[in-house]
Formats: structure tokens, sequence, C-alpha cells
């Protein structure tokens, strides 16, 4: 006879469910974290220009040509490709009510997932490890150098996240989202971080760029890599990215 799964994962998924018979019940609150995270402190600033490195692309033939790439040329990306991977994944699309949308959705637009990037090999901006400023569409520098090996070792010594022009790393704020989705906002976190990747792949393709998504990775090393606190804010998910070889 089976025995029921007792593991942490089943178990937060059974006590996340949403049942009609219990929507009314009280459960834990958590304060509301901004929607927006700066760094005024930052070393270095750097403004993108969120309409540079978009030409037009067959979306069919980018679905169908989309693969996971591992290996990269030795040229460093543009800061046009830059910005147009950063604007696929999060540009700024429109506002209404009081929210703005991006260009990849989020439970209830409060887009609890932050951007940052290790430049390895990027035109006219210095290798080290940026923030992404959603509002003015600009980089933040968070730690200037080289992070090349550190951030292979930390994802299981895989050697291509080292030899891409730079690596997006997605963190999760959670009392951005647990403020109003309580424990359930964990799901949405990596469902938001799933529906970024994507158009990360996409917006490559139509640019001729490789990516490869990364989900192994020892969560300690990438958070203090950024910089984040391991408590408040998490590391959910990498993706490389570089010119095909």
């Amino acid at each position: 006879m089976n025995q029921p799964e007792t593991g942490i994962a089943r178990r937060y998924l059974e006590q996340t469910r949403y049942r009609r018979r219990a929507m009314g019940e009280k459960s834990l609150a958590y304060p509301r974290a901004p929607l927006y995270k700066e760094y005024p402190d930052a070393a270095a600033r750097l403004s993108l220009d969120p309409e540079s490195g978009r030409r037009g692309a067959d979306l069919w033939q980018c679905l169908a040509q989309r693969r996971s790439q591992r290996d990269y040329l030795d040229r460093p990306l543009t800061q046009a490709e830059l910005a147009a991977l950063l604007w696929a994944t999060q540009g700024i699309t429109g506002a209404m009510g009081g929210y703005q949308f991006r260009a990849s959705p989020s439970a209830g637009a409060l887009y609890p997932v932050e951007t940052y990037l290790a430049v390895h090999r990027v035109e006219g901006v210095a290798p080290g490890i940026w923030h992404f400023q959603v509002l003015d569409f600009a980089l933040e520098l968070v730690a200037a150098g080289d992070f090349r090996q550190p951030l292979a070792a930390a994802g299981l010594s895989q050697s291509f996240l080292a030899e891409a022009g730079a690596v997006f790393i997605w963190t999760g704020v959670l009392n951005r989202a647990r403020w109003k989705y309580r424990e359930r906002a964990v799901r949405y976190l990596f469902l938001d971080a799933g529906h970024i990747c994507g158009n990360l792949m996409l917006a490559a393709t139509a640019l001729g760029l490789g990516v490869c998504p990364v989900g192994a990775f020892f969560d300690e090393e990438v958070e203090s890599i950024v910089g984040v606190d391991q408590k408040t804010e998490v590391a959910l998910y990498l993706a490389s990215v570089g010119p095909l070889a």
C-alpha cells in the first residue's frame, strides 16, 4: 500500500491550496514591501535606452528556434542588445489605475522579482554585479569586479556561466507578494520568474543570441554574490546570455 507523501514540498502544496470553505480564514500577515528597489548609493549608474536594440522577428519562428544555448562567442554583448533584453523581460509597457505594467505578467501586478546582472563582457559596461532599476531603465552598480568563477562555482560548476557575456540573476522580494497572497505567494514568485525567463529566451532568439536558464545553484552563494539578505529577498533563477558560437 502506497504511503502518503510527507516531504516538505508536498506539505507546502497542501497547506497553500485555495479551498472554498477556508477562503475567509485568517492567516499570517506580512508587512508590505516597496514596489521598486533602488540603490541610491550605487558606485556607478548607467542609463539605457529602452528603444534600442529591438528588431523585427517572426514570433512563430522564434518559438520554433528557441533552445537552451551554452556555447558563446568571445565577442561582448552590446549595450543595445542588453537594453532590448531588459525591456523584453521587465520593461514598463503601460499604466492603468495606479498600476504600471511590464512586458511580463505578475500576480496582482506586484512584480516581486528583481533583476541583477553579472556582467562579464558587455560593451561600455564595467564587469561586476548590476541591479536593474526598472522605473528609470538604468543599471546600478552593486559590486565591481570579475565574478565569472564565483558565479560558475555557485552554479554547480557549470562553466558556461563564466563564459557568457552576462548572467541574469533573478531574486524574489518575499513581502512584496506575501502581504497580499500570504504563504501562497511563494508559488507566484516562481511563476513570475518563469514568465520573465520565457520572455528573455524569445527576445534573445529574435536577436540571434543564446540563453540557458539555470535552476541548479547553491542558493546562499548566489545570494551572497548579489548581496541580498537571504531572508526577505532570495535567489530564484539564473540565465546566461551570449552571442551564439
